[in-house]
């Protein structure tokens, strides 16, 4: 067993997105101090919000950190032993167990040292610790407006501009130079685990009497690597070819890895004829709009694209707070981040490449991030409340639609309900200690129940059940899908494919990842297939109108946030998809 090309690029895309969180919230409150201070013309008043906002910054950088730390911790131990595991059977072998353990501490060290290292990007570019660039910028706007050098708006924006464009840094250790968080974190990470990974390998060469190795082989070979790739050589040629190298083999700096062979015994994975091919093939690439790409440049072109939507999140996530004085940043933002995504969309398909959502799902890994691939982290319910447990309305609403923003993948006619029903007929909320269930649409009243004493309301993930229920509200007041008779008819045909197929249908349960498709094959069959999440038999039984209700919001809801299980959806009830596509 090894790594596959896949995985390797679906691991760098994963640590990315699981670093993406602690950047964005200091971002956006090192922005909220900036734009504070661009609200206040009296020094004496300055210093009391710089006071307060250093104070303050202290408590949201220990916080953040603290929380990112049990996240990264978690992470870390997943996705070493999970890499460690497609390496060799550790349950075989008690020495790799002990590989593997004594690199996930040190790989936990690591990246603690990459959290440790805070810094950004102040008004001239330069990078200092992070603390440093909250008094340095703040101090910046207040002197600018109160000289009446530049208007509140023009000043904030100019002390934003670094942050976005550079992020939130971190210092390498080695040479004093800064990369972003997200970067450091995936270097880190992944030299690590190709460590692991090379002394697992090199245990089973000694274990196993091996005298050579042989290179791995993909498509899309950066240039260094491809006269190598796919070719055995003996130990003492593969350690001097290896120290000749700029990016050596096995450090996963590349997607290439090299496993143990016995010379004469192990026959090549690929052929000369193969490898040829591969060479040709990568040579040829793509010609994109006049311009020609090796594969391998190809894919270098989508990483660069993949950055600068990751910056433009950032520029959004700053234009947000900066807002607040009346900039235009932010719509101009959104509409660069759907040209961005759209472009990035276009060139992956012309060149034939997987996109990041989907290389994670390839690589058997997206079950680590939310459905729609973004890089926000779920909001639980229990952080919108306030004093009695009571929801605080005004703020899951901001927070809401600051995640509809990152929702650039979203069908258009669902994202003119959802910021609909949230910016311009906001929804109504009302407590109802009685509710069976975290939350609830009443369409009689239409508005949406909560129940903050229900066991899994602290922990239900708002952004999802809000959609959910806001997806019950677009039915009844405009889709009527449960009316609906050729959906409710496409609906009975799929329940009875169901029926008819219970065993085959039960291990599709067991396969998807999905709470939400969980939920349609519980509705599609009465509650009779166990699949672990969804409402109950008696549920479905009490209403005729439930089953239509529930699958249009499942499907409204894996639709806004681009599940992956929607492929069974599309696959197994064509029928039930077309019709659901022209309720509106």
């Amino acid at each position: 067993m090894a790594l596959t090309p896949d995985e390797i690029d679906g691991l760098r895309e994963l640590i990315l997105a699981v670093y993406g969180p602690v950047t964005e919230e200091l971002l956006r409150d090192l922005c909220r101090c900036i734009t504070a201070a661009g609200q206040i013309s009296s020094g004496d008043e300055y210093k009391l919000l710089l006071a307060k906002s250093l104070a303050g910054a202290d408590d949201v950088i220990a916080d953040t950190l603290r929380r990112q730390t049990d996240l990264t911790d978690d992470a870390v131990e997943q996705l070493m032993r999970w890499a460690a595991e497609k390496t060799a059977p550790l349950e075989e072998n008690e020495s790799l167990r002990n590989i593997a353990e004594a690199y996930v501490k040190v790989t936990r060290k690591e990246v603690a040292n990459v959290l440790g290292q805070l810094a950004a990007a102040d008004v001239d570019g330069r990078v200092y610790p992070i603390k440093d660039v909250y008094r340095r910028t703040m101090d910046y706007v207040f002197r600018e407006v109160s000289s009446g050098t530049k208007t509140p708006e023009e000043a904030v924006r100019r002390a934003t501009l670094r942050l976005w464009q550079r992020g939130i840094r971190t210092v390498d250790r080695s040479d004093g130079r800064t990369f972003s968080v997200e970067f450091m974190a995936q270097r880190a990470i992944m030299a690590k685990m190709g460590e692991m990974t090379t002394a697992i390998n090199e245990k089973h060469h000694d274990d196993g009497g091996c005298d050579g190795w042989e290179i791995s082989a993909h498509s899309a070979s950066a240039p260094d690597h491809e006269p190598y790739q796919g070719r055995q050589y003996s130990d003492k040629e593969y350690k001097r070819l290896n120290s000749r190298l700029q990016r050596r083999i096995g450090t996963l700096s590349c997607k290439h890895i090299a496993w143990p062979i016995k010379l004469g015994v192990d026959s090549p994975q690929w052929t000369n004829e193969q490898l040829a091919e591969m060479a040709r093939e990568n040579a040829k690439g793509v010609t994109y709009e006049g311009r020609h790409y090796t594969q391998y440049e190809a894919t270098q072109q989508q990483k660069a694209l993949e950055n600068s939507i990751r910056q433009c999140k950032d520029r959004i996530a700053a234009a947000q707070e900066e807002g607040k004085l009346g900039s235009g940043e932010l719509r101009s933002s959104r509409i660069l981040l759907r040209q961005l995504n759209a472009e990035y969309k276009r060139f992956s398909a012309a060149a034939g490449l997987r996109t990041a959502p989907e290389r994670l799902r390839a690589a058997g890994l997206g079950r680590a991030l939310k459905p729609d691939g973004t890089l926000e982290m779920p909001r639980p319910a229990g952080t919108l409340t306030g004093s009695g447990g009571k929801l605080d309305v005004e703020e899951a609403r901001k927070s809401y639609s600051a995640y509809l923003d990152t929702l650039t993948d979203a069908p258009e006619k669902n994202m003119v309900w959802l910021r609909y029903f949230t910016e311009k007929n906001p929804t109504e909320y009302m407590e109802d200690g009685t509710l069976d269930a975290p939350f609830a649409y009443d369409p009689v009243e239409d508005r949406i129940l909560y129940n903050p004493r229900h066991p899994q309301f602290s922990t239900t993930d708002f952004e999802m059940a809000n959609t959910h229920e806001l997806a019950h509200r677009t039915d009844v007041l405009n889709a009527q899908g449960y009316k609906n008779k050729a959906f409710v008819d496409a609906i009975s045909d799929a329940s009875k494919a169901v029926l008819d197929n219970a065993e085959g249908f039960q291990r599709v349960a067991q396969a998807v990842r999905s709470d939400l498709m969980k939920d349609i094959l519980s509705a599609l069959s009465s509650g009779r297939l166990d699949t672990g999440f969804g409402h109950k038999a008696e549920y479905w039984a009490k209403n005729s109108e439930a089953v239509p209700l529930e699958i249009f919001a499942e499907l409204f809801t894996m639709e806004t946030r681009n599940d992956s299980d929607l492929f069974f959806v599309k696959k197994l009830f064509p029928g039930l998809w077309k019709e659901y596509q022209k309720l509106f």
